[in-house]
Formats: C-alpha cells, sequence, structure tokens
C-alpha cells in the first residue's frame, strides 16, 4: 500500500505554490479595430453601356473590417443587395478560387481593401474604400465588361476596439514547475513502494 510521504507532499505543495505566484493577469495583445458600415450605394460611372444598362442606380449595402494597429486585416465582409454581392473571408464566387485580399490602413481609420479574383482571366476585382470621415466607394472591375464605380459620401460607419490576450511567459513556466513537481511525487512514491 503506497503511502503518501511528507517529502512528496512538500514538493508538491512548493510546485502549486509557484505555479499560484508566477500565474498572474495574461498580456495585453494586439488590438483589433471593426468598422462596421452600412448605407446606400449610388452609381456614379460606368465605363460601357453594357454595364450602364445593366447596373442599378441605387443599393443598399452592410459590411465590415476587423484589423490590428499595425494595418493586418484579420477578417471582413461586404454585401451589396442588389448586386447580389456577397464577399467575405472564405469567397470564392462562381470562379472557384480564392482570391488575392490586399489591405492598407491610411492615416486615422482611412482604408483600402481589395479582392481580386483574377481580373487577368476575365474573373472580377473589387475595391472597396473608406476615404473620409463618412465616405464609402466602391469600384467593380469585371474584365471585359468594363468597371463601375459605387458610393455613398454619407455611411453609417461604427468602430469598436477589442483586445486579445496572449499568456505570459511566467503563467506558463509556473505552471510547468507545477506539473513538472507532482510527476516528481508521483515518480518517488512508486520508486519507494
Amino acid at each position: 500500500m503506497n503511502q503518501v510521504r511528507p517529502r512528496e507532499v512538500r514538493i508538491a505543495l512548493i510546485g502549486l505554490v509557484l505555479a499560484s505566484v508566477f500565474h498572474a493577469t495574461p498580456v495585453l495583445g494586439a488590438i483589433l479595430t471593426k468598422q462596421e458600415f452600412l448605407g446606400d450605394f449610388t452609381l456614379v460611372d460606368a465605363t460601357t453601356p453594357l454595364l450602364k444598362n445593366f447596373l442599378p442606380d441605387k443599393s443598399e449595402y452592410s459590411g465590415f473590417v476587423v484589423y490590428s494597429e499595425d494595418g493586418t486585416l484579420s477578417d471582413w465582409e461586404v454585401n451589396v443587395n442588389k448586386l447580389n454581392l456577397n464577399l467575405k473571408l472564405d469567397s470564392t464566387l462562381n470562379v472557384n478560387s480564392t482570391p488575392d485580399v490586399d489591405f492598407e490602413l491610411d492615416s486615422g481609420s482611412n482604408w483600402n481593401l481589395v479582392v481580386d479574383f483574377g481580373i487577368a482571366f476575365d474573373a472580377p476585382k473589387y475595391t472597396l474604400e473608406r476615404t473620409s470621415s463618412s465616405e464609402i466607394t466602391l469600384t467593380g472591375e469585371v474584365g471585359r465588361a468594363g468597371t463601375y464605380i459605387y458610393q455613398d459620401s454619407a455611411a453609417n460607419i461604427t468602430l469598436s476596439s477589442s483586445s486579445t490576450s496572449v499568456p505570459e511567459p511566467n503563467s506558463l513556466l509556473g505552471l510547468l514547475f507545477g506539473v513538472g513537481a507532482i510527476a516528481v511525487s508521483r515518480k518517488a512514491g512508486k520508486t519507494k513502494a
């Protein structure tokens, strides 16, 4: 029958104390900004008669971009109702290819999002940008069919921030000490039995 020895108890307690001492609040990680936008687009330009006749003059739209302070894009989505355009992080459209996505954060909170499905092969390319405090512009390039531009100079834009947390190295070190101490005490108990 195995008996718990005082030495094993002390080792386990030391490990638990170290774990609790080193366990601290996680370090603040990246701050993420989410810009949600919605409004009504108005067609301001279409380069070919085909597009002028085919595209609606106005359309409701909505979407968001989520990015870190250094301009790294982590999530996005754009929906333009009357164009039946629904673009998001895992979009493939009908071209069955993942687009090249480029995001540039300008001064302040202005940005430029380019979603390119391969314009060189007649697949569409979309550029969505916020160029002023409340202006959103959508440019669609649809190969030989031409280019169109929608704009909303009074977009409803909402900003929110959140922060990600990463475990502090000391927390992980303390937990490793604790687990190690318990493992040593169990091994010591088995060899003495």
